[in-house]
């Protein structure tokens, strides 16, 4: 289950469900096992159809989402409970 990472009830049901998906990867990108890890970040810095399906979905804009964690990716992944979006 989702540890709530980056989302805090924002939008319509439709939308936090999205958002649960990019919160859910970027939970297996920080702390998640090697193999999640790797699907993660592949999902979130590589993948040009379903990330910014998703990111749309969420009510999110995807290059922004992008942006925030390549400088979180820079700076190191070392504060889990960072707020990204």
């Amino acid at each position: 289950m989702s540890d709530g990472l980056v989302f805090q009830n924002q939008g319509s049901g439709n939308a936090k469900l999205w958002q649960a998906v990019i919160d859910s990867a970027i939970s297996d990108w920080v702390r998640g096992p090697a193999s999640h890890k790797c699907k993660a970040e592949y999902f979130l810095f590589e993948d040009e159809l379903d990330f910014p399906f998703v990111c749309r979905s969420a009510g999110l804009d995807p290059e922004r989402v992008r942006e925030s964690l390549w400088t979180i990716r820079a700076h190191g992944v070392t504060e889990p409970e960072s707020n990204v979006a």
